[in-house]
């Protein structure tokens, strides 16, 4: 079935364009060994993919990503698959989990879906690992990845996978996850999409980032610099039509380069040792128009449109993404009538939330697999 699949494949691609078959969702475009180094210990079988996606909000490419079963034989039916969207790694190829393996934050939540019983499929999101620039925290593109992956893995394991599935991740995967549950359904109807879990979700950053600009003074927020060169340096590569690097500094452009090809831990360790405010960034305002524009079609979180439950977690002691973006957002869920439940930690620092409200993750996923 595996082999057929990808001859499937390359017959699409001449017969059709490489373009167009890219169009088409998850479709799997080829397969290779992780490496070593990238293969959870508690995986029976793994495999690293290139598959079709959303490349932006407005442009069809490709990704890659990881697809691990558990150990052992499969259950009646297959194994439920969880899509697993990564937190903040860095843009740059060497960056994406299908090449470096997950960092210490996501490898724990991976290892645990795997030993619950659950096949685990992991993007890396378009542009890491791809050519290009990853357009982080576009939203649209990087749910739709987290949906496509899956598609990918039912064609390569067919008989071996349940058609029921969540989606689920921290911060930038957080991010993903609201748009993958809104488009779940209507992006793979073959399949049977359950439900989301968002870990410290950032929302509502179209309102934050048109603000940047010189004037911008220093923030307490960690990694709030790290995150904004990240953003510009998805825009400069994917959206050049904006210009953006016009409204940088010098200082702006070389970090922006450099966010481009440093994974976030390097980047963060110069940005210690080379102390940078937004403000420093910039020498023009995004406070126009077009940016807000822009920022919107990438980064407006949805607020409705959830056909499954869901589930949001977030921390009263979160420095890096501050609790009142998801208390705004949980609001307006609220009032569109979304079905969901929420999770509030009190000590549990950002990354820690991950693990923290596995437990409870975990149940949920239980309950929203087995049901019906």
């Amino acid at each position: 079935m595996r082999v057929l699949g990808v001859a499937v494949v390359a017959v699409l691609l001449l017969l059709t364009g490489a373009n167009e078959a890219s169009a088409q969702p998850g479709i799997l475009l080829s397969q290779e060994e992780l490496p070593p180094a990238a293969v959870p210990s508690q995986a029976g079988e793994s495999v690293r993919v290139r598959y079709s996606t959303l490349r932006t909000a407005t442009a069809a490419g490709e990704s890659t990503g990881s697809i691990f079963l558990p150990r052992g034989d499969p259950p009646d039916g297959g194994w439920p698959v969880v899509s697993y969207a990564h937190g903040t790694v860095g843009v740059a190829d060497q960056c994406a989990p299908s090449v470096a393996g997950f960092n210490y934050v996501d490898l724990p939540a991976v290892e645990q879906w795997l030993a619950a019983g659950y096949a685990v499929a992991a993007t890396d999101y378009a542009g890491i690992g791809t050519p290009g620039v990853n357009a982080y925290l576009d939203g649209h593109a990087a749910g739709a990845n987290a949906v496509d992956i899956v598609l990918a893995a039912h064609e390569l394991y067919e008989d071996e996978l349940s058609d029921r599935w969540i989606v689920t991740g921290l911060s930038q995967g957080g991010h993903a996850t609201y748009f993958a549950a809104r488009d779940a359904t209507a992006r793979a109807p073959a399949l049977d999409y359950r439900g989301a879990v968002a870990v410290a979700p950032p929302t509502h950053l179209e309102l934050l980032f048109p603000a940047a600009g010189p004037a911008v003074p220093g923030l307490p927020t960690t990694g709030i610099v790290n995150y904004a060169l990240l953003t510009l340096a998805g825009i400069d590569d994917q959206r050049p039509e904006v210009g953006i690097r016009g409204y940088l500094s010098p200082t702006g452009i070389e970090l922006m380069e450099l966010a481009k090809v440093t994974c976030s831990r390097e980047l963060g360790r110069y940005l210690l040792a080379h102390p940078t405010s937004v403000g420093d960034l910039f020498a023009a305002p995004l406070w126009s128009e077009k940016f807000r524009t822009l920022f919107r079609e990438m980064q407006q979180a949805p607020v409705d449109g959830f056909d499954r439950p869901l589930r949001v977690v977030h921390s009263l002691s979160d420095a890096s993404v501050p609790i009142p973006l998801t208390w705004a957002q949980l609001t307006a869920m609220r009032e569109h009538g979304v079905n969901f439940e929420y999770q509030q930690l009190v000590e549990e620092n950002h990354r820690e939330s991950l693990m923290a409200s596995m437990p409870e993750s975990l149940a949920f996923a239980d309950r929203v697999l087995s049901s019906g």
